[in-house]
């Protein structure tokens, strides 16, 4: 089998930990030819991990997909604002796309992207890993086999303390957000994303936002009610100031509640009996990346439908404008 040939455009932190490492694991599937960053050090430093030629590394994505004929396909992971810009010049240059999360930095942005496939004739992905992440994809599974009775409610405080100079608080671009919601945005999609995988289309949201530490952007808090079109309800809590020793995903039906760890699943009965679900564990990045080559290899459809992605950023921009204006915002 001819293996799949891609570029790297963006050679920050999600690269160089979570992709590369899939990268490596799948060097029979794919070659990467070429990587490419605005800062050739930080090109450089992902080339040597990749073993490639100075030849390989660019600085100006443009230049690069214009020169480089045998592409295959690409990996986007840049700002948040370059997301939905640099994904369609690559889609309408033939070229297959994987881009990292969310999908826009806006709604209009977001829905552009669902038709990015069918429109480019190539294959388009927003690289939303929590779609492949084991425990989420166990927690569903056991929901529609009716293990807890009818799902009726979700409770997710997704709280944690970073400091300033955090690591991914020190790429300029999260400090300094040109997108609204800041942290909520960059990070809310991911939750948000798991929430409606398991309880379905969010309908409403109502949220109080806020900005606790101004280092770290326009919006670092996020508590909100979310309304699921099956009558599903989830609290779902998300903070970058807030020390807390539980952010477990805990799902609550009629006969039973789940508790989603990173270990494990724990249900809990009426009486306060408890079963240990397992789930075989596994790098999401890597399903993800999976998935991705099996679909270029036309050996099956996304498993990721596109319109996901695009519907989780609308989710969270019901939150920003919630937050602002006081109201409970409905979802069309």
């Amino acid at each position: 089998m001819n293996r799949i040939k891609i570029a790297i455009i963006g050679c920050g932190i999600i690269t160089e930990e979570a992709h590369l490492p899939a990268l490596k694991r799948l060097s029979d599937r794919l070659e990467v030819k070429a990587v490419c960053n605005r800062t050739r050090a930080k090109a450089e430093k992902i080339g040597k991990m990749l073993d490639l030629r100075p030849e390989a590394i660019w600085t100006e994505w443009k230049e690069m997909i214009k020169e480089l004929k045998d592409l295959d396909a690409v990996l986007i992971a840049l700002p948040i604002t370059m997301n939905h810009p640099v994904s369609k010049a690559c889609c309408e240059a033939g070229l297959s796309v994987i881009c990292e999360k969310p999908a826009g930095m806006s709604n209009k942005e977001a829905e552009d992207t669902v038709n990015f496939s069918s429109r480019y004739d190539v294959t388009f992905m927003t690289a939303e890993n929590y779609h492949f992440e084991p425990r989420f994809n166990k927690a569903a599974e056991l929901i529609n086999s009716g293990r807890i009775g009818k799902l009726h409610s979700i409770s997710w405080n997704l709280l944690n303390f970073m400091d300033k100079d955090n690591k991914f608080n020190k790429t300029q671009w999260r400090a300094h957000n040109e997108y609204p919601g800041g942290y909520v945005l960059d990070g809310g999609v991911h939750f948000v994303h798991v929430l409606q995988m398991i309880a379905g289309p969010v309908t409403a949201v109502y949220a109080r936002t806020a900005s606790i530490e101004k280092d770290l952007g326009t919006m670092d808090l996020a508590f909100s009610l979310v309304e699921h079109k099956d009558d599903v309800v989830s609290s779902l809590n998300m903070g970058w100031r807030s020390a807390n020793d539980d952010n477990f995903l805990k799902l609550y039906g009629e006969k039973a509640s789940l508790i989603v760890k990173e270990d494990n699943i724990v249900e809990i009965d009426p009486q306060g009996k408890e079963k240990i679900h397992e789930f075989e564990k596994e790098s999401s990045f890597y399903l993800q990346w999976c998935d991705f080559l099996s679909v270029l290899e036309k050996e099956k459809t996304p498993s990721l439908p596109s319109q996901m992605p695009a519907d989780d950023v609308k989710v969270i921009m019901a939150m920003v404008e919630s937050g602002k204006t006081g109201e409970r915002i409905l979802i069309l």
